[in-house]
């Protein structure tokens, strides 16, 4: 009898204890993965998108949900309230939204049904830009975002790898003791047919808060290792993220911040060819403008960017013109000025991610490393009373 092998059973055991069902490991707290693969499956017959790619995808998460955050759940839209328009991109439409139900959390042996998250919620009426507003006995429901995909009525396999590599991400980086921005379903907009994606809500993005962090300098340290740990995770997927700019870091909670829009700055009907450049030309690496494949070092070209942004609190290359003109001189090693006062050591990191070279820049696990370091050495202050306000003149 091997000891060790037991010694390692024990002690998963008691790290999640046993399930009181089956009486085997539970695969995190308050989950069996065996036994809550069964309840999803037999539940297969009583939902349907109406897609069958879709069916498959949300199936096959169900059944290997190893814990409440891999799962994910078709949402009838009947089940969604207070639906409001947030912004508009090339390929989607973004709304904030409440979910009735809200997140599954494990199963009620008691009630033979499933604990839900939600949250009391403020009924909201007479607002003539809310669509399903919320009923006066509904009281209860939880905060998400809608991310509608044009033209997506009739989605196909292709598509849907894009966001698979997106759960992977997710839980690759909550391995790491991060987040990539939750998934939680997939649900349809009955008036234009289009799928809409069921997403964690966010409190902003990144370049909403530039300011702030300028006149708060160590809060870029705490930022750059929550999204350093995302990228790594990424990475180490070996994926690359292709589109990695600070619209695309979202702040879901005070002082963490999460990358999203993964793989997904493409159209849904559309592949790209390869003489196309997807993304926002300040954050876009000279080889990739120069028809080059996009690699890791460009998804760090595009975090030294973020990094000159979170000293200026203003956008790269804000008041130039976006055009062909900049794609040359980015290519010929045009970069945003250095900021006065700036770091010497963050300065030499920055400008090393920035290189002409992608070979002569950092990998994401030495950013990590050094940012983890950083973030202990220029600690972010917490307490608001001592936080500097941004002038109210700027």
């Amino acid at each position: 009898m091997n000891i060790s092998l037991l010694y390692e059973q024990e002690e998963f055991n008691q790290k999640f204890g046993l399930c009181p069902e089956c009486n085997q490991p539970n695969t995190h707290v308050n989950w069996c993965k065996e036994c809550n693969s069964k309840r999803f499956q037999k539940n297969f017959d009583n939902w349907t998108s109406g897609n069958e790619c879709i069916d498959k995808f949300i199936q096959e998460a169900q059944l290997e949900a190893k814990n409440r955050y891999e799962l994910l759940e078709w949402i009838p839209y009947t089940k969604l309230r207070n639906i409001k328009f947030l912004a508009q991109g090339g390929f989607s439409t973004v709304y904030r939204g409440i979910w009735l139900d809200g997140l599954i959390t494990n199963w009620d042996y008691e009630k033979q049904d499933w604990n839900r998250d939600t949250y009391e919620i403020n009924y909201e009426v007479n607002d003539p830009k809310i669509k399903n507003p919320l009923k006066s006995n509904e009281n209860y429901a939880y905060p998400i975002v809608l991310k509608s995909l044009n033209d997506s009525s009739n989605v196909k396999e292709d598509f849907l790898n894009e966001w698979k590599l997106h759960l992977k991400c997710q839980h690759k980086a909550r391995a790491y003791g991060s987040f990539i921005i939750s998934l939680y379903g997939i649900t349809q907009d009955p008036d234009t047919l289009n799928y809409m994606i069921v997403m964690h809500v966010a409190l902003g993005n990144l370049r909403d808060d530039l300011l702030t962090i300028k006149y708060n300098p160590n809060d870029k340290f705490r930022i750059l290792y929550n999204i350093t740990v995302q990228l790594k995770a990424i990475h180490k997927l070996n994926l690359i993220h292709g589109d990695f700019h600070s619209g695309n870091i979202l702040n879901i909670y005070y002082g963490t911040s999460v990358i999203s829009d993964l793989g997904l700055c493409k159209p849904v009907n559309q592949s790209n060819t390869n003489d196309e450049i997807f993304g926002v030309l300040p954050y876009i690496a000279p080889e990739v403008l120069r028809g080059k494949p996009y690699t890791k070092a460009a998804d760090v070209y595009s975090l030294g960017i973020i990094m000159w942004e979170l000293t200026s609190g203003i956008p790269a290359f804000h008041d130039i013109s976006h055009d062909f003109q900049l794609s040359l001189d980015i290519c010929k090693g045009f970069r945003p000025e250095i900021i006065e006062g700036t770091l010497p050591e963050y300065v030499e990191l920055m400008k090393r991610c920035w290189d002409n070279d992608p070979k002569k820049r950092p990998t994401a696990k030495e950013l990590f490393m050094i940012f983890d370091e950083w973030d202990d050495e220029y600690p972010k202050e917490n307490d608001d009373k001592k936080r500097i306000p941004v002038p109210g003149n700027i």
